[in-house]
């Protein structure tokens, strides 16, 4: 053992010097709180630890230290994509990354020179909670386990709180917000739940975040029973999701937590999201300002809805409910082909 040793402390104190030299260094990012994460790990928990009363969905920020001479630090990440952040003092502050990527990162003097590189990984945990002004309950539906152990698409399906104010249709998002979903999500499609015979939508007809997105009205009866009375209306939703060129699409009610929770709870059970994961993704929105408790009694009366179609998986029960009361097949198989290529 100690001739094991004189070997591997001098590799070892040789790779920290060389570690120095260059300025690299791997970080690890956990941007859930540690209240969500206690949630997660045992959904049971999250009435007792959120109410919804307050924002407190949001993710932890990364704060990256460059070095003081940096001025501009460079990302890369997944399939070489790429984002070029000017800063001050060397400093910077992340957040909205993607779970399970690894990024690398370059920080470059003024005149250009690389003055200090990193990698930074981030927790694989699911959901991706995203901060952006003026709204509250937003995560990507991705990241899930789904169907074979593998993990659901991200980047491509988005539920959240109402982008505009109920009644008068003004955009509630603040400028940094608006960038996030436009740049940084870059989402092409709102699909706006909100009914619209009693104004609650606004009578907008046209999106909030501007011409180059497409605003689809789907309207879903509020008030109790949001999967089992809104079923009629899955049809319309599966046209605009079986269309690739829709993507990345963001899917709102007014707080994001009761129809769109009863339309997540479709989605999550179509691509093969565990019983469990549907629970910690409903219960989840209790983290934001939602106006009051979610309770697990809601999944349980979904899970139950779907036990009565036949199927020997929730994605079979699903696939059935859907098309017995009135969603195209076709735009099924166009989704889960999109959502699971």
């Amino acid at each position: 053992m100690k001739a094991s040793l004189r070997y591997i402390v001098p590799i070892i104190f040789a790779f920290l010097l060389l570690s120095c030299a260059t300025g690299t260094r791997t970080d690890y990012y956990e941007p859930h709180t540690e209240l969500q994460i206690k949630a997660l790990e045992n959904y049971e928990l999250t009435t007792l630890i959120a109410k919804g009363e307050e924002e407190r969905s949001l993710p932890l920020p990364y704060f990256l230290d460059a070095g003081k001479d940096c001025t501009k630090v460079v990302l890369d990440w997944g399939d070489g994509r790429e984002k070029e952040i000017e800063v001050e003092d060397g400093k910077t502050r992340l957040i909205n990354l993607l779970p399970g990527e690894t990024y690398h990162w370059t920080g470059f003097s003024k005149e250009g020179e690389v003055l200090r590189e990193g990698v930074l990984e981030v927790s694989p945990r699911a959901p991706r909670n995203i901060e952006a002004g003026g709204v509250t309950n937003i995560r990507d539906a991705g990241y899930w386990k789904g169907k074979d152990g593998k993990t659901i698409k991200g980047e491509m399906i988005y539920r959240s709180s109402r982008l505009s104010e109920n009644g008068s249709g003004e955009s509630l998002l603040t400028e940094d917000g608006k960038t996030v979903l436009l740049r940084d999500l870059g989402i092409k499609t709102e699909i706006d739940l909100r009914k619209t015979r009693d104004g609650e939508n606004g009578g907008i007809e046209e999106s909030v975040l501007g011409d180059g997105v497409r605003y689809c009205s789907i309207p879903m009866e509020s008030g109790g029973g949001y999967l089992k009375r809104n079923l009629p209306a899955f049809s319309s939703l599966f046209e605009v999701l079986g269309d690739i060129e829709n993507y990345p699409i963001v899917i709102h009610c007014s707080i994001g937590t009761d129809r769109t929770g009863a339309v997540a709870f479709v989605l999550g059970a179509l691509l093969g999201m565990e019983e469990d994961d549907l629970y910690r993704d409903y219960l989840f929105s209790n983290f934001g300002a939602i106006g009051g408790l979610r309770r697990q009694k809601t999944i349980d009366e979904y899970l139950m809805l779907l036990d009565s179609y036949e199927g020997s998986t929730l994605a079979e029960k699903a696939r059935r409910m859907l098309i017995e009361n009135g969603t195209k097949e076709k735009d099924i198989d166009l989704f889960l082909e999109i959502m699971e290529k």
